[in-house]
């Protein structure tokens, strides 16, 4: 065995590193489709009928999970393309919808525990984003183990674009064309109205977009 994962070692350090990475990635790609729930995955729209899976990404839940055929998941050249992103509609009354042209970088989170997430066309998500349309637990100190009894359903508008490590908690509206600000946490029932910048922890309007012109 020793000699094995000798040999192995030897022939993976004279490989080349770009196709090494390139089969190492596409390993996980399948590994982690492999183990997903697929029977759950809806796929809408028109085009291919195929899930584009650029990095690792995992589908689970007993809800629905309903993509739009043209929808994007994970950037190959940028940090965690070899990190799973994870979407979990958790119970069968959860509903995951991904319009089309969404594109998501790497290591996302999305659960849904009894209500929906919901994102529109043409939305670009950066890495590290989490969803989450419940408090995970019931917070009252008695119940603390308990499912939170009050999901509410997170809507992502068209046109939207997420930055890196961004917090989306349930009940949360953001309009039409918003720019959500890297690190922000948009806190349970929070709506943004169309084309505004949202930003902080807790988040907070903090200017609006221009449709031409400069960049904020």
């Amino acid at each position: 065995m020793l000699n094995i994962i000798e040999g192995l070692r030897k022939r993976l350090s004279r490989s080349n590193p770009l196709d090494l990475e390139l089969w190492v990635r596409g390993l996980l790609i399948h590994y982690f489709f492999h183990t997903s729930e697929r029977g759950r995955i809806e796929l809408t729209g028109q085009g291919a009928r195929t899930l584009n899976l650029l990095t690792p990404t995992q589908f689970k839940g007993a809800g629905r999970i309903r993509i739009d055929a043209t929808a994007v998941f994970g950037v190959p050249r940028s940090p965690g393309a070899h990190s799973c992103t994870y979407v979990e509609a958790r119970t069968p009354e959860s509903l995951i919808e991904i319009g089309p042209g969404c594109v998501f970088n790497n290591r996302c989170v999305l659960i849904s525990e009894g209500a929906s997430i919901r994102f529109g066309a043409n939305v670009l998500v950066g890495p590290e984003l989490h969803v989450m349309d419940s408090n995970s637990h019931d917070l009252r100190l008695p119940h603390r183990r308990s499912p939170d009894p009050r999901p509410a359903g997170v809507e992502v508008g068209d046109e939207v674009f997420i930055g890196s490590r961004v917090t989306l908690l349930k009940g949360v509206k953001i309009g039409r064309g918003c720019v959500i600000a890297a690190g922000a946490v948009v806190t349970p029932g929070f709506e943004a109205p169309p084309m505004s910048i949202v930003a902080g922890n807790p988040a907070q309007v903090v200017g609006q977009v221009s449709a031409e012109g400069t960049n904020p």
